[in-house]
Parts: structure tokens; C-alpha cells; sequence
């Protein structure tokens, strides 16, 4: 169990916040805004939505000066103007609770903007109240039948530095829930720096131990990590499957959708996919079998003495992301699984990586010099690592829908994200600063507190997607063609084919096109091709050519844009192999 003392940095966040060499006391402190706190933590509505009786809900305050104080809190549950909560809360702990009823004539009857805040009481002596803080925004509303998503994953799938009703699983259920008319409901059990499968935690894999044990993370013990925001390598993602699946059965509910990712933290985001010293992690294909794919783990873990900070040290081996999708299926209402393609968190139109980037505790000697030596790669790596993880998880995909006894249900989802989309580029979709996202007032009261490697958990949203990227990924799941189908949700285009080569060559150019029944589509549409490798062009024919500048497979994308708006995503049913 001591391995529990190493919290894993989620995705490749370790990366630039190793970059930045944590973040000084006077940035931490000046960047903290004075009205963040009384922060809301979490807010549970249930039912929500709700088809008849009342919404019962639970509200957490998080001030750990306010409970230093002996402070009270006011807090306040809103939709639009009417006030349909409120009350007093004794702040006699960092996180308060509180509950409250809304009588379901008071539920709105269609989707309305939820706001919850809360501020300092006003002492005795006539004094006023503090100043609300940050809002804590859902949405409430009448409803039998609402699309119910879970999410599960490291640090990419819990949205690193959002409010919570920015994150992407959160807006797809949105988006469906609106599509469809019949609401959403999202239950979120991911937490930054999460392994794919750590083998030992619990032991034997028990996945069932699992909800034996409690996380500082959690502190209602729901299984859904309040401090998500804090490092941390556990629950693993098949740990977080067992508690989502708990949680539905004492609910007695079913899930419609399970939004899933893994993997990234089980190599070692920097010191294994960066610059390949983590034991492991040197040849980065055979490590994304071994970690992604769940094949090819020695008997004994290389990295689990490394002394440096390493998920490897937990995560290394275990099983691959289709026993994972398949998990996520057995959940209670069979659901479907959308696997969230990893993005360009860095890449070669990045700007440079510093040499001090590989100076932190641990690393010396022969590590610190083959560090320094494989800088200039950085880059490069990480592309190999989107382009490898992804055809994992299209290899899971496809193999838990062939083993399937109940039709195809999961689908490797991508966010259509290139690699000028990456940190530190002209069209970056990702934080670059680790101290203006929503999440750092949080970070910077939990982070010291409850994570070993507090300057690594200050700095761990920068190179995650922002609130532009993480809306990018949600638009683009609406987009997959399984998704609409899955959903009963109508085409806004033709069914349309991509012609490919059967294979390229580097350097050359090769020629793609679109068909529709065999023929080119009608005139009126752009098309905005995705090539694979991150790269992307639009035009206005629907013929182009491409050359790759390394060795595939590449999967090619399209989106077609009609002159009514409607678009539709076409994707290869094969790579391109580029030899």
C-alpha cells in the first residue's frame, strides 16, 4: 500500500509543470482572485432531472479559512432570478454540508440555468456578509427518462482546470440530452493522474475491494472525486467502473453512456513518453502495447524503483482498454462507450522545452544526461504517443464490438485536435498558464494539502484542453456517426466514403477523395480533411492530396459543411499504411 504515496500528475500536465518549475508562493498568492472563496465543491441533485416528487439536493462548501475562523456560511441555490434553496452552514471542517428539497412545483419545467454560491455569514457586532464566491452553474428540469453519463479516466476525461459543467463528458450529455429532449444527467468518477489499471491496487485486481476503501478525494464517499483537480494514480479506471457501477445499482439506474480514456499515466507522461528513461519506456510502440493494449508486461515492474516520481511505479502492466470498455458495457443499463481519443498536448510547432525540465529530485547521473539528451525529441514522442494510444483505442474498440452478443457499442471517439492545437502554439486549444483556468483557486488550497507533489498538482492543468478545447471535443462526439446512431439522433448530411490508397509513401503525395454512392457529392459543401497526423486543410473540392513525413498507420478524417450549417463527420473504415 505504500505505493498510495505516490500520486500520479495527470496526462501530460507533469510535462509543463515540470517545464515551469512548479509555481512561486507570490504567483500562487496573486493569482488566487478574493471572490473564489466560499467555494463550492459539489452539488447533487437527485432525481435530476426529475419526473415527479421532489429534487433532493446536497451542497458542499469548501473553505478551510472559514473553518480555521469558526466562520458560518450562507449559501444559496438559484434558477435564473427565484431563490429555490438557501441556508446557514457551521463551517466546523474544510468541506461543509448542507441539504435541501425543491418541491417539484418549483422545478422548472424545461431546462433553466442552475447557480449555487455562498458567502461568509455576517458576524455578530452588525458587521455585513463577505462577498459571494465563485458560482457553481448546472442546469435543473423536469424530466422522466434523462440521458445518464458517466465518466471515467485520468485527468483528460475529468477536464483539468474546469468548472464542471465545462467539461467535455459533461457537455455531451448536455448536447444529447438537448438533441434528444430528454435531459442528462452526469456522474463523474474520474480523477487527475488515474492509471489505466494499477494490478497490485487492489490486489489481484479485486476490483470489488474497490469500494472498501475511501479517498481524501472523496469526502462523501460517493465514489465521485470532489478533489479530482488533486494527483493522484488511484482509483484506477477500473476501480472508478466499480464504483459508477455501485452507485447505479443502490440508484436503481441504468447508464446510457460511458465516456472513458486511460493509459497516458501508466507510461509516465514525461520521463517515459518524453524522454524514454523510465524503465519500460524507451521503445514508446512496445510501451503502448504493454500499457494501452494490456500485452507484453515482464513478470516484474523495471520502473517500480525509480527515485523519481513515476506512475509507472503502480500502473506498469495490468490490463489493456478493452477489458476496460468491456467493463464499462457490463455496467447496469448496458451502456455505450465512447473512448476519448488522446489530443496534441505538445507537439513540433510547440515552442522549445528548456534543459531544466529534466532537473527534479531523483534525477542524476546517467538519467539526468540522457535526459538533456533526448530534449529534442520531446515533441516528436509525444505525436507517436497521440498517433499509438489512438490506435489502441480503435483496436479495443473494434475488438469488444466483435466479441459483442448485443450489437457494436463502442466507438474510439476523436476531438479532430492537430498539432497546432497543442501548448505554446498559434492556435493553442489547451491551458498555457497554470494559474488562469477556473480550477486554480481550488489547487491552490487543495493541492498543498492533500498531494504529495503539490508544485507538479499547482501546475497540472497546462497542456490539457481549455474551455474551447474541451466544447471542441464535445461538438466532435455529436459528430460520430455511431453516436447519432446510438442516439436516435437524424444525419445532417450524406453517407458519404472516403477513397484511400491502399498504402503511401513518405515524402510522396498521396490522393484522397469523397464519394457519395459512388460518385462525387454535390456541389455547395466545404470540406475540412484530417489526415491522421495531425495535420488538417479545407477545401472546396472533395478530392485532395496529402504527403506524410513519417511512418503510419494514418486514420484519415472529413468533415463536409452544407450551405444549411449541417455537418457531417466521415472517417476511414481502414488506416493508410505509410511505409
Amino acid at each position: 500500500m505504500a505505493a498510495r504515496r505516490f500520486a500520479a500528475v495527470g496526462a501530460a500536465a507533469v510535462l509543463l509543470g515540470q517545464l515551469l518549475g512548479g509555481l512561486p508562493a507570490a504567483a500562487q498568492t496573486s493569482a488566487l482572485p478574493g471572490s473564489a472563496f466560499p467555494l463550492i465543491l459539489d452539488v447533487d441533485l437527485t432525481p435530476n432531472p426529475v419526473c415527479s416528487g421532489d429534487v433532493h439536493g446536497r451542497v458542499q462548501v469548501y473553505d478551510p479559512a472559514a473553518a480555521k475562523a469558526g466562520a458560518a456560511v450562507e449559501w444559496r441555490v438559484r434558477a435564473g432570478q427565484k431563490q429555490l434553496a438557501g441556508g446557514r452552514l457551521a463551517m466546523a471542517a474544510d468541506v461543509g454540508t448542507a441539504e435541501f428539497r425543491i418541491p417539484h412545483d418549483r422545478v422548472p419545467a424545461t431546462e433553466t440555468a442552475l447557480q449555487v454560491d455562498a458567502r461568509i455569514a455576517a458576524p455578530s457586532g452588525g458587521r455585513a456578509p463577505g462577498r459571494y464566491g465563485k458560482v457553481w452553474r448546472d442546469t435543473v428540469r423536469r424530466g422522466c427518462d434523462p440521458v445518464r453519463v458517466a465518466s471515467v479516466g485520468d485527468s483528460v476525461v475529468w477536464g483539468q482546470g474546469l468548472d464542471h459543467d465545462q467539461k467535455f463528458p459533461y457537455l455531451t450529455g448536455q448536447l444529447i440530452g438537448r438533441a434528444t429532449g430528454r435531459g442528462h444527467q452526469h456522474m463523474d468518477y474520474s480523477i487527475s493522474g488515474a492509471v489505466l489499471d494499477a494490478p497490485e491496487l487492489p490486489a489481484g485486481n479485486d476490483d470489488a475491494a474497490c469500494l472498501r476503501t475511501t479517498e481524501k478525494q472523496d469526502p462523501d464517499g460517493d465514489g465521485e472525486m470532489e478533489f479530482g483537480e488533486v494527483t493522484q494514480q488511484t482509483p484506477d479506471v477500473f476501480c472508478q467502473l466499480e464504483k459508477a457501477g455501485a452507485q447505479a445499482r443502490a440508484g436503481g439506474y441504468g447508464l446510457d453512456l460511458v465516456v472513458i480514456n486511460g493509459c497516458i499515466n501508466d507510461l509516465d507522461p514525461f520521463f517515459g513518453i518524453g524522454v524514454g528513461i523510465t524503465p519500460g519506456s524507451k521503445n514508446l510502440p512496445e510501451a503502448v502495447k504493454r500499457e494501452c493494449s494490456g500485452i507484453g508486461a515482464a513478470p516484474e515492474n523495471p520502473a517500480k524503483d525509480v527515485p523519481y516520481f513515476s506512475g509507472a511505479k503502480v500502473g506498469y502492466g495490468g490490463r489493456g482498454m478493452r477489458a476496460a470498455i468491456e467493463k464499462a458495457h457490463s455496467l447496469p443499463g448496458r451502456p455505450k462507450v465512447i473512448v476519448a481519443d488522446f489530443y496534441y498536448a505538445l507537439s513540433r510547432s510547440s515552442s522549445p522545452i528548456p534543459v531544466k525540465t529534466c532537473s527534479t529530485p531523483g534525477v542524476a547521473g546517467g538519467r539526468l544526461a540522457s535526459c538533456k539528451g533526448a530534449l529534442g525529441g520531446v515533441a516528436e514522442r509525444y505525436e507517436q504517443y497521440t498517433q499509438l494510444a489512438n490506435a489502441a483505442y480503435h483496436q479495443a474498440a473494434a475488438a469488444a464490438n466483435e466479441a459483442s452478443t448485443d450489437g457494436p457499442y463502442a466507438v474510439a471517439a476523436d476531438g479532430l485536435f492537430t498539432v497546432d492545437n497543442a501548448v505554446l502554439t498559434r492556435d493553442s486549444k489547451v491551458w498555457n498558464t497554470p494559474v488562469t483556468d477556473p480550477a486554480f483557486p481550488l489547487r491552490t488550497r487543495a493541492c498543498p494539502e492533500l498531494s504529495p507533489t503539490p508544485a507538479q498538482c499547482l501546475t497540472a492543468a497546462v497542456a490539457h484542453p481549455d474551455i474551447e478545447g474541451a466544447r471542441q471535443y464535445a461538438d466532435a462526439f455529436l459528430l460520430n456517426p455511431s453516436v447519432r446512431e446510438w442516439f436516435r439522433l437524424p444525419r445532417q448530411g450524406p453517407r458519404a466514403q472516403l477513397q484511400l490508397p491502399e498504402n503511401a509513401h513518405v515524402g510522396r503525395e498521396v490522393r484522397m477523395s469523397v464519394t457519395v454512392d459512388g460518385k462525387p457529392p454535390a456541389a455547395g459543401y466545404r470540406y475540412h480533411w484530417y489526415f491522421g497526423d495531425g495535420t488538417q486543410r479545407e477545401t472546396s473540392e472533395a478530392a485532395v492530396t496529402h504527403a506524410y513525413d513519417r511512418k503510419g498507420p494514418w486514420l484519415p478524417r472529413l468533415v463536409m459543411s452544407g450551405r444549411d450549417g449541417g455537418k457531417v463527420l466521415v472517417e476511414a473504415t481502414r488506416a493508410i499504411a505509410a511505409h
